[in-house]
């Protein structure tokens, strides 16, 4: 079963507006809706190989901390400012930002100083 993802992005000034739209169709999600109260290097469950991933969009109400594959001080430790997506597309000409996991990522560990809600979306190919 083909699954299909999609990632808007508009740039604007005054009346000028540039709009960009990417698909990536892939055979496996790991998609998660969370809310979170205040937690420290609470798990969530993500797993990918790097050759696999086609794209990941990850949202927060508020500012967190997203440890990937450790929750001492990984390599790959990514600050989400509220309402600003963290995405990455495969082919999109950005390097894989996980480069710390081997590749690999096993799991995460969220980090929140009040109660939020975390979106996750991820796309692969296997």
């Amino acid at each position: 079963m083909s699954i299909t993802h999609t990632v808007s992005q508009v740039w604007g000034a005054g009346s000028s507006q540039v709009a960009v739209q990417s698909t990536k169709t892939g055979s496996v999600e790991q998609n998660s809706s969370l809310t979170l109260g205040t937690v420290t290097n609470q798990a969530v469950d993500l797993q990918w190989a790097q050759a696999k991933l086609l794209s990941v969009f990850i949202k927060t109400d508020l500012d967190c901390t997203l440890k990937i594959n450790s929750s001492g001080s990984p390599t790959d430790t990514i600050t989400l400012a509220a309402g600003v997506p963290f995405v990455w597309l495969k082919g999109s000409g950005v390097p894989y930002p996980f480069t710390g996991t081997a590749g690999a990522v096993t799991t995460a560990f969220v980090t929140t100083t009040a109660a939020t809600n975390i979106e996750i979306r991820v796309l692969l190919d296997l």
